[in-house]
């Protein structure tokens, strides 16, 4: 095995940009008494897995609260055209990797969102499969979907109306729900790979659709997206109840 004779490093990339429109200061706001990429941060460095763990930001506020945790690298604020809200996040990658030198052959990579709920069993069982399956392929974070928010049964809206996305899938759609062919859905808070397969999004949706990957299975307390002030309510309830000692 290539990766036992020539030692690679694990590395860790947590991209955090200052602007954020429905929540301003997302990624340092106070989330249950610390920072949101406090929390983050803190469960990466505790699964101590990785030898390198890497921030990429164009915020100078985000450093400073970066820098209470010891360990953390940031290698200078990145161009202000790779941090809006319309950038492509796999350029950022890409960026980091080069400027880092940081290829498939000298390191594997863990590209994990600021997620508070992203704990350090889930970074740990997942890289326990990426091992397994001898670094190759994809791990990412999945969850089950509900039968009743199953792809083909999206709608766009129209004036008052709802006109059905996929309209020959859903008709084929069993009433019981429970006899639905289970189905999950990528959440990619957290994804193991090359970084060949990180650095671009077209290399990362190829990859996606093979079939040598593997993912972890995220529990629903596990799987909250913070995207809006009402995200940030519930969120902040249930990490409270679960996460916080």
């Amino acid at each position: 095995e290539v990766f036992l004779k020539i030692k690679k490093k694990i590395i860790c990339l947590i991209c955090c940009r200052g602007g954020s429109k429905t929540i301003k200061n997302k990624n340092i706001k106070k989330f249950n008494g610390k920072p949101l990429l406090i929390w983050s941060l803190e469960n990466i460095k505790k699964s101590k897995i990785f030898d390198r763990i890497i921030l990429s930001t164009d915020s100078s506020k985000i450093v400073k609260i970066a820098k209470k945790i010891k360990g953390i690298e940031i290698p200078g604020l990145r161009p202000k055209k790779l941090a809006t809200s319309n950038s492509n996040q796999f350029e950022t990658h890409n960026y980091i990797f080069k400027k880092l030198k940081i290829n498939n052959d000298n390191a594997v990579a863990c590209v994990v969102n600021n997620n508070p709920f992203i704990k350090v069993n889930l970074i740990k069982k997942s890289y326990q499969i990426f091992k397994k399956q001898n670094f190759k392929g994809l791990v990412t974070d999945a969850a089950r979907v509900d039968g009743d928010y199953l792809a083909w049964k999206q709608c766009k809206k129209k004036g008052t109306s709802l006109n059905y996305i996929f309209k020959k899938r859903f008709l084929s759609i069993k009433l019981n729900r429970q006899k639905l062919t289970p189905a999950y859905v990528n959440i990619f808070n957290l994804r193991w790979g090359k970084p060949s397969f990180l650095a671009s999004y077209n290399s990362y949706k190829r990859q996606l659709i093979r079939g040598d990957n593997s993912f972890i299975e995220l529990k629903k307390k596990e799987n909250f997206d913070i995207d809006d002030q009402e995200d940030w309510q519930i969120s902040e309830t249930i990490h409270k109840k679960y996460y916080c000692d």
